[in-house]
This record gives C-alpha cells, structure tokens and sequence, in this order.
C-alpha cells in the first residue's frame, strides 16, 4: 500500500459553489496534513481571500457565480490585479471538455481535475505543483506555467 502522502505548512483555498464539495475537499487537504483551508462559494469572494490571506494554494471550480472560474483564473495570473499572480491553481471541471480544458490551459491552470475525483488524484496533483513546480513565464498580461516537457523532450535532451 501505498503511504499517504503529507504537505505540511501549506494553506489552501478552496472555491466551489457547493458547500458540500468544499467540504470533501477539505477532508482530502486535512488528510495529508493542510490545515489551513480557506473556502469561498464564488470567484468574488475567493479573490478578496486571495488578496487577505495569501494561501499558498488554490483549488478552485470553473462554474461559479458572480465571478467565474475563468475569471478569477485570469485575475489572478495578471501581475497588475493579483497579489500573488504565482499561486498554483488547480481546477476542478465537472465536464471536462477540450475547449474549457485547453481555454483553462491558456489562462494558466497547473493542473486539472475532473470530478468526482478521489483523495489519490488530488495528492498526485498537489505533489505535482508542491514538489515538482514548473517556472512560469509572461504570455501577454498573463503568468502562466511552462508546458511541461514530454518524456520524448526529456529523453533527446
């Protein structure tokens, strides 16, 4: 069996609309040692704790209200609207279609979950931004991570 992995000292904000999904999310966080989980219902509400608070991590829905995930993502990748335009943002897609996927690509995700999801596939994509962060590069007005090289990339270098 594999060991559950632990991130301490890390915080976290959560973004969904349902309180129920918050909550499982913040179990799965809690499990591997994140105790300190913010939540927000919409992308208004999730920028201010952003800006507040600072979390070294963001998960958050694409389908929010009063600001949408696509918004929110494009807010907080702008160096001139974000306090912290670096944060790693992992999103979380009920439909996880190649045109959202790939528009949530451009804006600058690092890593993309669709749901439901189990507590495996979220530590993988936490150790993913946590333990094996890519450098981020300006496109326009937008940070964004770099693409990650393919294993046949890896190889010829």
């Amino acid at each position: 069996m594999i060991a559950t992995p632990t991130f301490p000292d890390i915080s976290a904000l959560v973004v969904d609309e349902s309180l129920y999904i918050r909550r499982i999310v913040r179990d799965m966080l809690m499990r591997v040692g994140i105790k300190r989980v913010l939540e927000a219902p919409d992308g208004a509400e999730a920028l201010g704790v952003l800006a507040e608070s600072k979390p070294d991590i963001s998960i958050i829905d694409w389908d929010l209200a009063i600001l949408s995930g696509e918004e929110f993502i494009r807010l907080a990748r702008t160096p001139s609207t974000s306090p912290c335009p670096t944060i790693p943002i992992l999103l979380m897609l009920a439909q996880p279609r190649r045109n959202v996927v790939d528009r949530a690509i451009s804006l600058g995700v690092n890593e993309i979950i669709a749901k439901p999801f189990s507590p495996k596939t979220l530590w993988s994509r936490l150790d993913e931004v946590i333990n094996r962060p890519r450098p981020y590069s300006q496109v326009k007005s937008l940070l964004r991570p770099t693409p990650r090289q393919s294993a046949m990339a890896k190889a010829v270098a």
